[in-house]
This record gives C-alpha cells, structure tokens and sequence, in this order.
C-alpha cells in the first residue's frame, strides 16, 4: 500500500519513489492507491470518484543507466455525464511502455534536440530518473489523467439543443443573412 502521506502543494498529486539507484535486475511491483490519493487526484481532476487506481510494473534494466518501465494502469471511476449530468461509471485499463533516463540525459537530448531540430526527440519522451529514483506515483496520476474520457456520456444520452435565437419568427437564419439582402438591393 502506497503512503498516504500529502503530496507537497506545489507538487504532484500523487508521489510515490521507486529507487533505481544499483538496480541491476528487472523488478515488479504493484501500487494500489488509498482513499485519500484517489481523493486528492479526483478533486485535482474534478472528476465524482475514483473508486480504485492500480499500477502493475516492472523496471527493467537498458543500457547507460536507464530503464524501461511497462505494466498496467488500471482504474474505476465516476463522472458526470456532458449531456445528463447523471453518474456514470467507467473502468480503465491503460498499457504502460515507457523509457526511464537519468535527469541529466534527458537535459542533454533536449540540447541537441534545440540545436538540430525537434526530429531528434523519441516519440515518447523519457520518465526522468531524478537523485536515482523513478517517481511512479507521478507517472500514474499523469497517465490516469491522459487515459480518462474527457466527454463522458450516459448510454442514450443524446445532446439536442436548437439556438432559440434562431427559431424567432422574422429572424435571419444566419448572421450574414442580413448582410445578403442588403447586398442584392444594389
């Protein structure tokens, strides 16, 4: 179980520090966040409720001091329907691949990704590894955040809405309507 301890105000939400300082063997792990995290996160997200959030990973050694880290995100939640504004329960389940480099590799791909061009950056960019550690508490919240539906919808739900502006008698259909009638008089 991850610590409940605060995430510091100018922090991250979430923070939970995996040393990969002497690590020469791949290693697994599971985080399964408290109820105060997922708090924190959901009012961070002002999201209704996130139920369970779970990482499954593993670390593995790559060559220079760097790592790739895989696993799953998995999460249950509830927002509020865009349409509705009624609960809606979601589950997630996010595949995580990702390289972990040393703070200062990242620093210097990004100098020679501004002296050559942005073609020099990877795809995805690396997970710094700061003072010899990995924050996966960090990682979790920002990929939870990337992963959740921004437009959830109820089943059914449909938005139909008219603009009662436009359905006034002797209105114009369209703001340059007025302007074509006043261009055909010539």
């Amino acid at each position: 179980m991850v610590s409940e301890a605060a995430a510091p105000a100018q922090g991250p939400v979430l923070t939970h520090a995996v040393s990969v300082e002497k690590q020469m063997a791949a290693v697994e792990g599971c985080l399964e966040f408290g109820d105060a995290e997922r708090a924190r996160l959901a009012a961070f997200l002002k999201i209704e409720r996130l139920d369970r959030l779970t990482f499954n990973y593993l670390i593995a050694p790559l060559s220079d001091d760097r790592f790739r880290l895989t696993g799953e995100l998995s999460a249950e939640l509830v927002q509020l329907c865009v349409v509705t504004l009624d609960p809606v329960a979601e589950r997630l389940r996010e595949a995580v691949s990702l390289e972990c480099w040393p703070q200062d590799q990242i620093e210097a791909l990004a100098r020679e990704a501004k002296a050559i061009g942005p073609e020099a950056l990877p795809e995805d960019p690396p997970v710094p590894i700061m003072d010899g550690r990995i924050d996966l508490g960090a990682l979790a919240a920002e990929i939870f955040a990337s992963a959740i539906n921004p437009y959830p919808r109820k089943d059914a739900a449909e938005f139909d809405w008219q603009d009662p502006k436009l359905a006034e008698p002797g209105r114009p259909d369209s703001p340059f309507a007025g302007l074509a009638k006043l261009k055909s008089k010539d």
